[in-house]
């Protein structure tokens, strides 16, 4: 029976929900709760007590299971595009702003030493749009693309671009997205799976080597599926830079009108409901000035606060 509510239960949910989302969080819960169970008691004690309840009940518990982890998946999946803006190094407030900076001005010397013609793939032609991660930046250039090349705001433009593309093009987008999307999602799962199972085995006093084992081997799947993430991140922003190319002036014909200096004024009246007909508004210079300040690669960081951090749990233990 248990089968038969994952088969129908999949058969609702289309195959880039399962693969990011479900199975993700399927596997999390599992192992997490493997952890916890094999703390709390003995695992042949836990093996017999389950093997000796009722059939209706294993039925039950397992369905329950599937249902806790759809909904948990659908939050997820929901969160996604959040999660990679988070993994992009955009984050949330004036905090997030000033630990990340180190990372910033890191991406920035290492723009500047590479050139606009050997990084113009991983890293934006302006300083000012430097992102503190290697995804951010690959995504930023591929999103500044339209506007240093034609005036055309890419995030204004999209929604609109998008409908006109060829099946082709758009089927090569959504695949790398969805490539993209899975490897992140599997570094932020196992991210919080290194959190939450190391912080109970902290806690609850497991053996040391479970706790390293557990907190180390999830943290490194983390960052190997992060870095399997630039690829395809890549991969979706040449594709983006493609469309651009090749389908923009079929917009400009949709809305009856010519030439790429026409999106100067399209992007004032999307932005500002400014009506196309109005003189162009000068452009101000209200971008910050890009300071040389200490950097330090925020993955470097991170692996010695995570080495640094469980070898300290043991000692103290």
């Amino acid at each position: 029976m248990l089968t038969d509510v994952v088969r129908e239960t999949t058969g609702l949910l289309d195959r880039r929900f399962l693969l990011n989302a479900l199975l993700p969080t399927l596997i999390t819960l599992g192992l997490l709760g493997t952890v916890v169970a094999g703390t709390l008691t003995d695992p042949a004690t836990a093996l017999r007590a389950w093997n000796a309840l009722d059939g209706t009940i294993k039925v039950l518990a397992g369905t329950g299971v599937v249902v806790v982890a759809v909904l948990i998946a659908a939050i997820v999946s929901g969160a996604a595009q959040t999660i990679t803006r988070c993994y992009e190094g955009l984050w949330p407030g004036r905090l997030g702003h000033i630990l990340l900076l180190p990372g910033t001005h890191r991406h920035r010397r290492r723009a500047r030493r590479l050139g606009f013609e050997r990084g113009a793939a991983d890293y934006p032609v302006d300083p000012a749009d430097v992102l503190p991660t290697r995804l951010g930046n690959i995504l930023r250039a591929a999103e500044s693309y339209p506007a240093d090349r034609y005036g055309a705001d890419a995030v204004l433009t999209w929604p609109r671009l998008f409908p006109l593309l060829p099946d082709k093009l758009t089927a090569s987008l959504a695949s790398a997205r969805a490539e993209l999307e899975f490897q992140v999602m599997i570094s932020a799962h196992a991210a919080f799976f290194a959190v939450a199972a190391g912080g109970w085995l902290a806690v609850t006093g497991g053996p040391p080597w479970l706790f390293l084992t557990c907190y180390w081997s999830a943290a490194a799947l983390a960052w190997a599926t992060y870095r399997g993430a630039l690829a395809p991140a890549r991969l979706y922003g040449d594709q983006v830079r493609v469309a651009f190319d090749l389908y923009r002036h079929e917009l400009l014909d949709r809305l009856g009108m010519d030439g790429d200096e026409q999106w100067a004024r399209l992007n004032q009246f999307w932005h500002r409901n400014i009506p196309l007909g109005t003189p162009l508004l000068p452009k101000s210079d209200d971008r910050p000035a890009v300071k040389a300040l200490p950097s330090v690669s925020l993955s470097v960081l991170a692996w010695f606060l995570l080495i640094g951090s469980g070898l300290l749990v043991v000692w103290l233990r």
